[in-house]
């Protein structure tokens, strides 16, 4: 891998939770959840632009246009030094610059304000002090730091084999099946359950090809799906407006520069009678009689209207799987759809739409359970 002044940033899988809590050490952002599903592993490093570093060949083994790490040995000290020789790691002034427990860059805290959170002979001997604004966990410079900092220089300066990072194209794995997910540990052979999000929505620039994509996520799945898409309107070359289409028929004039109502987004009218009709009413029929829902897109337009809002409420809390595109700019209902935790937002771009189709389709059958 090429030298970069970008640090790079990890998400580590379930048997490496002692990489983790060392990288953190280094000062490196490195997620790490010991229930998190090999699927939503995936996820997260694609989103994100994060390297896997898994133990788990088969994670290794992905189609995905991502960076993954194939750690080899059981033992921490092996598996930092390797890291660190494959993404040129070495330790810095970043040091302890993290919550070891959140992954959180830590701030410096006043001794008046975590007088009371630590022993009174540590505040008695110690000036300075750091807290996680996360977990609000107090950090100072104890006799164990000093340990850690060792242990870290001896591990790194220390021989050993390199690890190779690679990208691997060579075809998505099968799919798993159902919403919940049972894992055994091969070490411990204990199970854990995960429950995989369920509403999926992509976002992106303008233009960058989400209402295509999502169509060809549905071509691939070959189940039936409800809802609705929108689509421009060209007057020649020229933009004019956008429709709203059902996926089984209905459709209407979503927003037209020659529409006059209450509502305008930039130069269009807004058509809430048309996004009503269409929309709510298709979103509304999917929930009744298809196995997915389809909303594309959740968009400053869509906001509009009450019932629209409403009905994609509905859709997100309902237990069929919901698939979409949402508008990626700041507003409070946008915001508090991407805030729920059964959500997962995918960014496009043109270096990952064509791989996001069969990652999309095999999320949508392991949710369907098929």
């Amino acid at each position: 891998m090429a030298d970069t002044d970008e640090k790079p940033t990890f998400i580590a899988d379930a048997m490496l939770g002692r990489l983790a809590r060392a990288l953190r050490m280094l000062g490196l952002d490195t997620q790490y959840r010991p229930d998190i599903d090999d699927s939503e592993l995936k996820m997260v490093a694609l989103r994100e632009g994060r390297v896997i570093l898994t133990r788990d060949h088969e994670v290794a083994d992905t189609g995905l246009p991502i960076t993954v790490l194939l750690i080899e040995s059981d033992h921490v000290e092996d598996q930092l030094l390797q890291t660190a020789r494959a993404f040129h790691i070495s330790p810095g002034g970043g040091l302890f610059s993290r919550c070891l427990i959140c992954n959180v860059e830590v701030e410096d805290a006043p001794p008046s304000e975590v007088r009371e959170r630590v022993p009174e002979y540590v505040f008695a001997t110690q000036s300075r002090f750091s807290r996680c604004p996360s977990c609000g966990r107090v950090y100072w410079a104890a006799t164990h730091v000093e340990h850690a900092r060792e242990w870290l220089e001896r591990v790194l300066g220390s021989g050993g084999g390199v690890g190779r990072a690679r990208v691997r194209w060579e075809g998505a794995r099968g799919r798993g099946r159902g919403r919940r997910r049972t894992r055994t540990s091969g070490k411990t052979g204990r199970r854990t359950v995960t429950t995989l999000r369920k509403n999926l929505f992509v976002t992106g620039r303008p233009g960058i090809g989400k209402t295509t994509l999502i169509e060809r996520v549905l071509g691939a799945l070959d189940v039936d799906a409800g809802g609705f898409y929108t689509s421009e309107v060209l007057d020649g070359d020229r933009r004019v407006g956008f429709s709203i289409i059902g996926l089984h028929g209905d459709s209407g004039v979503l927003a037209h520069v020659d529409h006059e109502g209450s509502f305008r987004v930039g130069k269009y009218g807004v058509n809430c009678e048309d996004l009503e009709r269409v929309g709510v009413r298709a979103v509304d029929q999917a929930l009744k009689h298809s196995k997915i829902v389809v909303m594309d897109e959740i968009g400053r337009m869509e906001l509009c209207s009450t019932a629209f809002q409403e009905a994609v409420g509905r859709a997100l809390d309902s237990p069929k799987p919901v698939l979409g595109t949402i508008q990626d700019r700041t507003n409070p209902f946008l915001d508090s759809v991407r805030a729920r935790p059964d959500v997962e937002i995918l960014r496009v771009n043109t270096g990952n739409r064509e791989c996001l189709v069969p990652v999309l389709r095999d999320r949508i059958l392991e949710l369907l359970g098929e």
